[in-house]
């Protein structure tokens, strides 16, 4: 059998988790232990480490050296300039589509 290329290992490692994280299986504040992450994804810890680097590079996990890594909180500044976002798209979306929309569409 061949083996997965250390790469796509950490890749893995590193979707899981992020997954894991944005649906709430990791809430902001959980203490992220490599060793017991590699334990749950059935890799080393290896792979585990270079996703957790990434994720911090991400936002979505904060680490301090010999203390703490952790999901990333959320921060109020952070929501509000999403919620802003969203709310153009949806601005953007409506004036778009508007103009092309039949009575049809209109009804529904």
């Amino acid at each position: 059998m061949a083996k997965v290329p250390r790469s796509l290992l950490r890749d893995e490692a590193y979707e899981n988790i992020r997954r894991a994280i944005i649906d709430g299986t990791l809430p902001p504040g959980t203490n992220l232990r490599d060793g017991d992450l590699a334990d749950q994804l059935g890799l080393s810890r290896a792979p585990v480490r270079q996703a957790l680097l990434r994720l911090v590079e991400d936002g979505l996990v904060e680490s301090k050296p010999q203390s703490y890594t952790r999901v990333a909180g959320f921060v109020p500044d952070d929501v509000r300039d999403a919620l802003q976002l969203v709310r153009a798209l949806h601005e953007f979306a409506v004036r778009a589509g508007a103009p092309r929309m039949g009575p049809a569409e209109v009804a529904a």
